[in-house]
């Protein structure tokens, strides 16, 4: 309690911090990660400017600090002019960046951690950055998961690596056989075969438009006949009868190598590896062949990864179709033609007939193909025996990950409390001198929350007094809690708790709260949820509580306002939760409030409350002597002095008001003057329902609560007109002495 001078408890590290993207412009940014949190999701088509407000993305200040700041997006148009900041910081000449996208942000990057943490941007590409018009723009674009993922199509893909002159091979459109790339483009898009793909140049551009290749299944050549680059893919689009036939009276010449795949040892297992674009992780999907496993009696397994498969429904397509032709016992065959071999192109399907080898009709695709010399006149082809076809289903159902991602978003906490702190809670916190420092009329607030989610870390303790701004008073921990299974009353020590958190950090010996009652936990089983509790300690007195009534283990877990507020101030509260990526939006915390009550000056109740020398009997019969233990706060300090315990003090000038009030009519039977000694001698006489309350007064100020107790009483002889002895309902009798 008391304020103090504000000290330096870290720093805040802003930079100026001029990031590439990659080649420009983009279609699209979408989404920013930095230390793998995101800092900021949204969509960006062009230049321009955002404010990125997440300051508390890695703790905030008592953390690692957050990202705050302006972000320029410079897409890298052709007339993209130099951004003034970049200016400013580079001097004359500074480039402009046209034709690479960039951004670059000026603001906080992290607290009490000079390094910055690695940022990384979820971008789109499809019909930005051509050279020229996009070709074919309708089929460019394949949503996938449901719109969450906009991929490329791969023929789109292949073209721009043949046209583009800035980094591709720089061809003119019309040396491509356009009808064979729009025919390739339909099937892709209408397959939702698209691809997430980036090219960063670490390999050729041949290399990489076959790695394209390989994803899709397909054959890119150049037509002998037409001499354009053609796209074909590998897909069971055809009618057998329909291919053209080879044989020895047909153009076959020999078929110099016939080679068949051994079945022991064949693969029957293939995972595939794939790339999720909004996790920004790459992920494996497993397909099986069930039959070739009990066959062989194991599992052969093989990994093949292919990075621009988005989707693992894509991915394990992929799969079913690299297994079928890993397990198929597939011929391969070298083949020799005459000239009329010459209408073959690579992944062209065929067929041979050859009755001295029983082949009377096999389907073939061709693979690669050798014109040999003129003078010889013979065409060798490559083939293979053709299961090419790519799967419109699968067998293999993409797996729903059992774990989902936790949520770090901070959610309020369901259940709080604010409570002014008694005269305990300031001794067990403060030292000698600063305790008796404390004005008299000063008041603290203390404030306990139940842990909002798993991911929660802890909360911030922000306060103000009438309309004022919410200012941050501390940090608290989350505060273990449970609720009473059963209804207690006054006398009740052994209590069965429900619904508790974090009950494994309570110890024996500290205080806790239900509902306004202080007690002292004697003992606590977590696993069995049940407790042992000293009642009415400090300056509250033990009552019944129902069943639901929540508990508090506030003890070590209070957060503390330091503020000095004085009586009768009413004071506000938002407590902001806080996880490893974010705090509590203001506007999203309820407000709390509590009203001061000059709590830590008021004399402590008395204790020990006795009726006849019974503590809480349910009925008296005959004098009423009412006892109580003196109790004195200075002497009590910070120990947690329960209810039953004897007499400590008096504190000087306490004196204590007893009232004796009829529990139905509610008027005071017998309201003695103010008492010193610890005893008083009723002389009410006749039948009530009795409410016993004493309290405790000094310097003017009452206590904070008053011992009470309801019983029935009756004392004196009770007669009717008629002289029979009958105990009647209070009020109607004849009191004979």
């Amino acid at each position: 309690m008391g304020s103090s001078k504000k000290q330096t408890v870290g720093h805040r590290y802003l930079f100026g911090l001029h990031m590439g993207l990659s080649r420009g412009p983009l279609d699209e940014l979408v989404e920013i990660r930095v230390g793998d949190r995101e800092a900021w999701k949204g969509s960006i088509t062009k230049s321009g400017r955002i404010f990125i407000n997440k300051p508390d993305l890695f703790g905030g200040d008592k953390g690692e600090g957050g990202i705050k700041g302006w972000l320029d997006v410079l897409m890298g148009d052709a007339a993209q002019a130099v951004l003034p900041a970049l200016g400013a910081l580079h001097g004359v000449p500074t480039p402009a960046f046209r034709n690479v996208t960039t951004q670059y942000f000026d603001g906080q990057i992290a607290a009490n951690n000079p390094y910055p943490k690695p940022w990384k941007m979820r971008t789109r590409r499809a019909l930005a950055g051509w050279d020229g018009a996009p070709w074919y723009p309708e089929k460019a674009v394949i949503w996938l998961a449901n719109g969450a993922i906009r991929a490329m199509n791969p023929a789109h893909v292949l073209v721009e690596c043949l046209t583009n002159r800035d980094w591709g091979r720089g061809l003119d459109r019309g040396v491509l056989d356009e009808a064979s790339y729009r025919q390739a483009a339909d099937k892709l898009h209408a397959e939702g075969f698209g691809l997430c793909l980036r090219w960063s140049r670490q390999s050729s551009i041949s290399e990489f438009m076959q790695v394209v290749i390989d994803h899709i299944g397909a054959a890119q050549y150049t037509d002998r006949s037409t001499g354009r680059s053609t796209l074909k893919l590998l897909r069971d689009d055809y009618r057998v009868d329909d291919l053209p036939v080879f044989d020895y009276e047909s153009g076959l010449l020999a078929i110099e190598e016939d080679e068949g795949s051994a079945q022991d040892g064949a693969i029957n297992q293939l995972i595939i590896g794939w790339y999720d674009p909004i996790t920004d992780e790459e992920r494996q999907v497993r397909v099986q062949d069930l039959a070739g496993i009990q066959a062989t009696g194991g599992v052969a397994s093989s990994t093949t990864d292919y990075k621009g498969l988005p989707t693992a429904d894509l991915a394990a397509r992929v799969g079913m179709r690299d297994l079928t032709v890993a397990c198929s016992g597939l011929k391969r065959l070298k083949l020799r033609f005459d000239r009329r071999g010459g209408v073959l192109a690579p992944g062209s399907v065929f067929r041979i007939r050859d009755p001295f080898r029983g082949i009377d009709n096999l389907v073939l695709r061709a693979g690669t193909y050798d014109d040999g010399k003129l003078a010889e006149g013979a065409i060798t082809v490559s083939a293979v025996q053709d299961v090419f076809g790519l799967p419109a289903t699968t067998y293999v159902e993409p797996q729903p990950p059992v774990w989902t991602p936790p949520d770090r978003n901070p959610q309020p906490s369901p259940n709080r409390r604010l409570m002014e702190a008694s005269y305990r809670d300031l001794a067990a916190t403060l030292n000698a001198a600063a305790l008796a420092a404390v004005p008299v009329d000063a008041g603290a607030v203390l404030a306990v929350a139940e842990q909002a989610t798993g991911l929660a870390l802890n909360y911030v303790l922000t306060t103000r007094v009438g309309n004022g701004e919410f200012t941050e008073a501390g940090v608290g921990d989350w505060c273990p809690t449970a609720m009473l299974a059963d209804s207690t009353d006054q006398t009740s020590t052994t209590v069965q708790l429900a619904s508790g958190r974090g009950l494994d950090q309570v110890t024996a010996g500290t205080a806790a709260l239900v509902e306004d009652e202080v007690v002292r936990v004697v003992a606590i089983d977590p696993q069995a949820q049940s407790a042992t509790l000293a009642r009415g300690c400090a300056d509250t007195v033990p009552v019944p509580h129902a069943a639901g009534a929540r508990i508090w283990f506030y003890d070590d877990f209070a957060a503390n306002d330091p503020t000095d507020y004085s009586v009768g101030e009413t004071v506000q509260a938002k407590l902001l939760t806080r996880t490893s990526s974010a705090q509590l939006d203001p506007a999203l915390a309820p407000v709390d409030a509590i009203k001061l009550a000059q709590r830590q000056a008021r004399p402590y109740p008395p204790g020990d409350l006795k009726l006849n020398g019974q503590r809480y009997p349910p009925s008296i019969d005959g004098d009423l002597v009412v006892s109580w233990a003196h109790r004195d706060r200075r002497l009590q300090a910070d120990q947690l002095v329960d209810h039953g315990q004897g007499s400590i003090g008096p504190e000087a000038g306490t004196a204590y008001v007893l009232r004796l009030l009829d529990a139905i009519a509610g008027q005071a039977l017998d309201s003695p003057p103010a008492l010193t000694g610890n005893n008083y001698t009723s002389p009410l006489r006749g039948a009530y329902r009795v409410r016993a309350e004493i309290g405790t007064t000094r310097d003017g100020l009452a206590s904070w609560q008053r011992a009470t107790h309801t019983f029935d009483f009756k004392n004196g002889l009770l007669r009717t007109e008629t002289g029979d002895e009958l105990i009647t309902e209070a009020g109607d009798y004849l009191l004979i002495e």
